[in-house]
């Protein structure tokens, strides 16, 4: 009787070393890169992600600091300026895979700037969009969509602030703005 009781605690107890090892043995910045490359050319603007951590408990990577470019054509500033991203992950493909399977995205505190020119176009307006020479290689037969293959389960904004201009009016502000969007996809 004793020596099930043993066996079943020895696995509890090699499990437990595991998990807590697993942080200190995957580091997550090796991501970043990658991260920020495929963020960038889906959105069509500059993004820059801060430190990376994993928690195997809420299974998810989150960031320190995300910036997103806006269109060059209204600022040189961020678009987005978040105090942190959370990013809820499948474990099991990134630990044994390395590849990253998105189930949510959390802005926490996230400063967001809206412009609209005299014309009439927004500066979120080119999200997602390539420059003029992409489109027309896109505008080729093969070329595949300009949307990002991109869905995620759940996307939420916490603590939002936003800034809305259109001239000649005065801006605009909204503080602590809260968004939850469930079955996010570009398709």
């Amino acid at each position: 009787m004793k020596s099930p009781i043993k066996i079943i605690g020895a696995v509890v107890v090699v499990l437990i070393v595991v998990l807590i090892a697993i942080p200190f043995l995957l580091d997550v910045n090796t991501f970043r890169p990658r991260i920020e490359a495929e963020l960038s050319t889906a959105l069509g603007r500059a993004v820059t992600v801060g430190n990376l951590h994993l928690s195997l408990l809420s299974g998810s990577v989150s960031a320190d600091d995300l910036a997103i470019a806006d269109d060059p054509a209204f600022s040189k500033d961020a678009f987005i300026r978040a105090k942190s991203l959370k990013v809820g992950v499948e474990m099991m493909p990134l630990i044994f895979s390395k590849a990253l399977h998105v189930t949510n995205l959390t802005l926490e505190s996230p400063d967001v700037s809206l412009v609209r020119s005299a014309s009439g176009k927004w500066n979120f307006s080119s999200l997602g969009t390539k420059d003029a020479k992409e489109k027309e290689k896109a505008a080729a037969p093969a070329a595949p969509s300009s949307n990002p293959d991109l869905s995620v389960g759940k996307l939420s904004i916490e603590n939002g602030r936003i800034l809305i201009t259109e001239p000649p009016a005065r801006p605009h502000v909204y503080d602590k703005v809260e968004v939850k969007v469930e079955g996010f996809s570009f398709a």
